[in-house]
């Protein structure tokens, strides 16, 4: 029953019903609904702190974050930044509490996608009634909700979730389960298309194309077939969503408010160093960025928003989340190695495919600020689980084999350079 409950949470927070249909806010259900679950799993006695060098790097960050607001004197700006904040720290707690063996962590890798594939269909529905965002000269889609709708951020959220994909392509699947994958990724693909998000296209072109050359065992039939598809990709789209793009390499090619959009990422970064210089150790604390400085603007980068709104505290309890994965990951590898290989990839590759999300979260952050996304926690917690899994005793049947020769290559390489 708790999985379900958690399932639902997640439903609501990705998809955001309240805000598709608004007569639903008028109740609070994403209020109620997790005053419930929390209630449920208090019943049970499931709640407790995961013992994990990552958690305590999140719970650093969010304790600092805190600290920063109560510090602003923009305190009334960030307050909502804070509490939204809040609410993915306690479904941290919950995820790591309640889910422990292996079943639970397929099922909740397997809903997240789902949750994602139904966000992403019913935004494409509402893309072909009509419901478009007319920006930077082109009908740019949107996603359905309001909260991650903006063209950037629901783009950015569909490339977070591709690395989910690889636990699935990698572990044992059957056609049926390809076939799925390849189906996620094609209705993915199309609506980061339609976006008309230039950043989204640019890292999943550029780390998509090396991460799958590099692993590949057949790379000149891949690449290939990669130059085809992007061929016929760019065939298919409308006019004026290859200008969009084409602004990538030559900005003279797009509207003039396109390429002072660019530019104006590097202004914003500036402003925000001149604000970490003013406010060095917790900055001027979540959100308030634009109102320090005067424009009411985003940081629209990460590193720009890190140091301006936590401060050097903040920077480093960031740089702890991003060092715990990949520590995460290379203790995941070395626990496999006298594990059942059956039993332990699954486990592993999400571990893994936590490690792949980083460089997408960081890359995207050149191009906006996404230092609270919920994403961040979300698939620690997964890893956090999938390494709880493995810590599971669970002997190899195959002793010979405690090396990495039974890993694809996919491990190896990526574990090569963790």
């Amino acid at each position: 029953m708790m999985r379900w409950l958690l399932v639902g949470y997640m439903w609501l927070y990705i998809h955001r019903p309240f805000e598709v249909w608004p007569w639903l806010g008028d109740f609070s259900v994403e209020r109620v609904y997790m005053i419930v679950t929390l209630a449920a799993c208090f019943m049970t006695g499931n709640i407790s702190w995961p013992s994990n060098r990552l958690s305590w790097a999140f719970g650093a960050f969010f304790l600092i974050s805190v600290a920063s607001w109560l510090l602003s004197p923009y305190s009334v700006v960030g307050q909502k930044v804070v509490e939204d904040y809040a609410k993915v720290a306690t479904f941290f707690i919950l995820l790591t509490s309640v889910l422990r063996d292996r079943r639970d962590l397929r099922f909740i890798v397997a809903a997240f996608l789902v949750c994602m594939a139904l966000y992403m269909v019913h935004s494409l529905r509402e893309y072909g009634n009509g419901r478009y965002e007319w920006r930077m000269g082109t009908a740019r889609m949107v996603g359905v909700d309001k909260t991650y709708s903006d063209p950037n951020t629901f783009a950015a959220s569909i490339v977070y979730s591709l690395p989910m994909l690889l636990p699935w392509w990698l572990d044992a699947p059957t056609r049926r389960t390809r076939v799925l994958v390849l189906g996620y990724l094609g209705l993915a693909v199309t609506c980061i298309l339609l976006t008309g998000s230039r950043t989204a296209l640019a890292v999943t072109a550029t780390l998509g194309t090396l991460g799958a050359l590099g692993v590949a065992r057949h790379k000149i039939r891949l690449a290939l077939m990669l130059a085809v598809i992007a061929v016929t990709a760019w065939g298919l789209l409308p006019e004026d969503r290859r200008m969009r793009f084409q602004t990538i390499l030559d900005p003279s090619v797009g509207p003039a408010n396109a390429q002072v959009s660019a530019e104006s990422r590097q202004v914003f970064f500036r402003q925000a160093v001149q604000v970490w210089q003013a406010n060095p150790v917790f900055g001027v604390g979540p959100g308030a960025f634009g109102s320090y400085i005067g424009h009411g603007q985003q940081a629209h980068t990460l590193y720009g928003q890190l140091i301006a709104e936590t401060g050097t505290l903040g920077v480093l309890a960031f740089l702890a989340i991003v060092g715990g994965i990949y520590l995460n990951y290379r203790e995941a590898k070395r626990i496999s190695k006298a594990r059942d290989p059956a039993e332990s990839r699954f486990p592993l590759y999400v571990c893994l495919a936590v490690a792949l999300a980083v460089p997408l979260l960081l890359a995207m952050g050149f191009g906006g600020h996404n230092a609270y996304r919920y994403t961040w926690m979300w698939y620690g917690a997964f890893q956090i689980i999938a390494l709880q899994v493995l810590h599971v005793p669970v002997p190899n049947p195959h002793p010979g084999n405690a090396s990495e020769s039974w890993l694809p290559p996919e491990v190896r390489w990526t574990g090569g350079s963790a």
